[in-house]
């Protein structure tokens, strides 16, 4: 593909390639591979946002409704539970702590992730599940183009550039924000979006894409281990009042606490890094 390759076929291509991916990822779940459900849920905002950024290149699209919606934070809390275990077992390898020592509130969380799996499998098994990927797959080999979607892949820097505007302008409302956690969870999703958008169009315009992908991804990848350090102490603050009270739980929450502002600092220096960069 090149800059002169029809704008619809580009995003067409892409977002097949993610409709496979999806039945794989799926299938993972379904055997409760670990980090399936994080796979599927990448897939699925892969998807969703290519088809919703570039709309404007089709005659009709799929939409997912509020039962996605449903999918979707059913994957994002099995996500979070898988997450948190990881998580936790590197805070106690800081702590110097040997798996005796680990607190008896760790060992519940495989139950959880067991649960949130089967939960998952009661959703998948819905019949909308099925009508949706048949809609996707359909839209994906039988696609039918408007006049922009017959238009050069170049055209596709217009997307681009608004979603950086939008990216910018999402960051900046940061400063002055009465829920600064709130905040940056939405520079995390503008910055996901971004990044997605520039990954769809990266076959035809490959220096455009990358000059977008290589800041926004170091970027979302800080705003992600903010919201995980974020769960995280949330998860701690919300056990019993005798493990909240416990000495070892008090570290964890300082350790968090401490992570989270050094991850802030990180965060507003990779924007300035990546402002500067496209300005």
């Amino acid at each position: 593909m090149t800059a002169s390759t029809r704008a619809g076929a580009v995003v067409q291509s892409y977002i097949s390639a993610q409709v496979d991916a999806l039945n794989r990822a799926i299938a993972a779940t379904e055997r409760h591979a670990p980090g399936s459900a994080g796979a599927v849920r990448a897939v699925i905002h892969r998807l969703r946002t290519a088809i919703r950024g570039y709309e404007h290149l089709f005659t009709e699209t799929p939409h997912g409704g509020p039962q996605l919606d449903q999918l979707l934070a059913a994957l994002k809390h099995t996500e979070d539970l898988e997450r948190l275990r990881v998580h936790f077992a590197d805070r106690f390898d800081q702590l110097g702590l040997t798996v005796a020592e680990y607190p008896k509130w760790y060992g519940a969380l495989d139950e959880e992730v067991r649960e949130s799996y089967r939960q998952i499998e009661r959703v998948h098994s819905q019949a909308w599940v099925a009508a949706l990927l048949g809609q996707v797959r359909m839209f994906a080999e039988h696609a039918r183009f408007t006049r922009d979607g017959d238009k050069p892949a170049s055209s596709l820097m217009a997307v681009l550039s608004r979603s950086k505007a939008h990216l910018l302008d999402t960051y900046a409302k940061t400063s002055h924000s009465t829920d600064l956690v709130a905040a940056r969870d939405q520079t995390r999703i503008a910055a996901r979006e971004t990044h997605f958008l520039a990954e769809a169009a990266e076959p035809a315009l490959p220096r455009v894409a990358e000059d977008v992908v290589a800041p926004v991804s170091g970027l979302g990848h800080l705003l992600v281990q903010y919201r995980q350090s974020v769960v995280a102490r949330n998860w701690l603050l919300r056990l019993p009042g005798a493990d909240r009270a416990d000495r070892l739980t008090a570290s964890l929450a300082d350790l968090e606490k401490e992570h989270l502002r050094q991850l802030g600092e990180q965060i507003d220096a990779a924007t300035a890094d990546m402002s500067e960069r496209w300005n």
